[in-house]
């Protein structure tokens, strides 16, 4: 129960340590199921239609081994030196040269040109409209070069649509380096008088002297490249692998996407979940009551679900009193209990229910408690402590007139005549009586605690149903002139925050609350509605 020491203590965010609870997280899965399960159904979806329409891609690599000379060696006053560094960053500038446009565009003129391919069938760019940079710039996105860790081979890969493409681009890619790495002035020099040429053919025709001079010496320069590659003389650079073509495509791989859609999706769903309940604010179970309050939870009680035979209906409020074998009927006689035995030392005899807003179940607490009082512990009396809004009177069926107003009006207070009959035995209440002006004022009066103290004389417990906390300051000054004060949350509807401000409120005057009691609350899943439903429905067959 509530710590008595620490029960009028201020709320402080710092001390709002939340813990984790394994069967609350589990309980927000099974309520959100449906949604987490659409999730990870379109995750699903759309990779296996993906898996259907994307193009199959295949994947060529081919080894080769960079050698460089072995380092040299430096001796300066007794002390050895190599040049190791050196070796690295030869090494790290083939990477780059292997990824470079240059060798790019010596490998896609051995090709004879390259057609681009798009990642979903038949819907790819017209490569028709594409120029030589735009085909050269798509080649080089389809090439990885990786180095093989703590060795000197590197391992270059091409992916393309066909398979034997594949296999060409890369082989032809290598051998572009090996022409590049061992003729990169004929090259350089060839990039030089093509960029002339186009600088020409602006003022000249293409039959010009100057013209077909630059392309004789191109030719020239291609017939040197073209002998040099069939040597083959770099030494520096030898073909371990030659790519081969590929059997099956690296992707689509349905069963891969398949399963990593499933986990995408589970985890998208859990996630969104988690989001959607942080977003909500409101109190949704007896743990929230605990963490964001600092009270206990003295009881959670389900919506009400009459049996599917029952003829007579009543409102909710009378469920303890017509339905006693009912689970909701249960919860108030623990309840009861609870506050019994919360301290026994100290008899909690006057009893104020009360809410944050309206429309949260502090009327049906409030009887409900009652009954469970009537039944098992002698006389109770309800009080209409509602003198704006009052709702007892229509859950017994009787008038609201003659009640507490002209009761605390009247000089003598014989509070016998203004007592009415519930038709629960050993429970009396009395109503509001005519709306009074100044509310907060007759429930803070002198004759309001003179009241209570003839009724204590006549009654075993007194109980009040006060306004809405946050409604106006009735609730506040009455739950002075009470023992004990119960706040009612309703799962889904109260605000956390308007619930830590009731408190707030009710602790300001130094009134005790003795915890909350949530109603409307989801126990479906939960073991002790499984405990009880079983209890039950044995009991019923002895």
């Amino acid at each position: 129960m509530f710590n008595p020491s620490a029960e009028n203590e201020p709320f402080h965010k710092e001390d709002a340590i939340i813990e984790i609870d394994l069967h609350e997280v589990i309980a927000k899965l099974k309520k959100h199921h449906r949604l987490i399960l659409n999730f990870v159904y379109v995750c699903v979806g759309v990779a296996f239609l993906y898996s259907l329409i994307a193009r199959p891609v295949y994947k060529s690599t081919a080894r080769i081994l960079v050698e460089n000379k072995a380092p040299r060696i430096t001796k300066v006053d007794d002390q050895v030196f190599t040049d190791y560094e050196d070796r690295a960053n030869y090494y790290n500038s083939q990477i780059e040269v292997l990824k470079s446009r240059s060798v790019g565009q010596l490998a896609y003129d051995a090709l004879g040109g390259y057609q681009p391919w798009g990642s979903l069938r038949g819907r790819g760019r017209d490569s028709g409209k594409l120029s030589k940079d735009e085909r050269i710039g798509r080649l080089l996105k389809h090439i990885k070069v990786s180095p093989v860790r703590m060795t000197q081979i590197i391992e270059i890969s091409a992916e393309d649509v066909d398979s034997v493409l594949a296999a060409e681009i890369v082989n032809n890619w290598v051998n572009a380096y090996i022409v590049f790495s061992s003729m990169d002035q004929l090259i350089q020099r060839k990039s030089e008088l093509e960029t002339e040429i186009d600088q020409n053919l602006k003022y000249v025709k293409e039959k010009h002297p100057i013209i077909q001079g630059l392309r004789s010496e191109i030719e020239a320069i291609d017939a040197k490249i073209k002998g040099e590659r069939q040597k083959s003389f770099n030494a520096s650079v030898k073909v371990l692998d030659s790519g081969q073509v590929a059997k099956s495509p690296v992707r689509p791989k349905l069963v891969f996407n398949l399963v990593l859609a499933l986990f995408l999706g589970g985890f998208s769903g859990v996630a969104f979940v988690f989001l959607l309940e942080n977003i909500d604010q409101s109190i949704k179970n007896p743990s929230d009551i605990e963490n964001f309050l600092h009270m206990p939870c003295l009881a959670a009680v389900p919506p009400y679900q009459p049996e599917k035979d029952a003829k007579d209906s009543f409102p909710v409020a009378l469920v303890s009193a017509k339905d006693s074998r009912s689970i909701l009927a249960e919860r108030f006689r623990s309840l009861r209990t609870g506050i019994i035995y919360s301290n026994p030392d100290l008899s909690k005899k006057v009893l104020l229910v009360t809410s944050a807003g309206p429309s949260e179940g502090k009327t049906t607490s409030a009887v409900n408690l009652a009954t469970a009082f009537a039944k098992f512990e002698g006389r109770v009396i309800l009080v209409e402590g509602d003198l704006r809004k009052p709702a007892l009177h229509t859950v017994f069926n009787k008038p609201c007139e003659n009640g507490l107003t002209e009761l605390l009006a009247s000089e003598h207070m014989d509070f016998r005549k203004y007592t009415k009959d519930t038709g629960v035995a050993n429970l009396d209440f009395i109503s509001c009586g005519a709306i009074a002006l100044n509310p907060a004022e007759l429930l803070g009066s002198k004759k309001l605690g003179l009241l209570i103290e003839e009724l204590s004389k006549h009654y075993d417990r007194i109980i009040f149903d006060a306004p809405p906390v946050l409604a106006a300051t009735d609730a506040v000054v009455l739950s002075t002139k009470v023992d004990a004060a119960i706040l009612v949350c309703k799962a889904g509807l109260t605000h956390r925050q308007a619930a830590i401000r009731s408190a707030k409120l009710v602790h300001s005057v130094h009134a005790r609350i003795l915890g909350s009691v949530l109603n409307m609350a989801k126990l479906e899943d939960s073991k002790e509605y499984a405990y009880y439903n079983y209890y039950l429905q044995n009991a019923q067959k002895v």
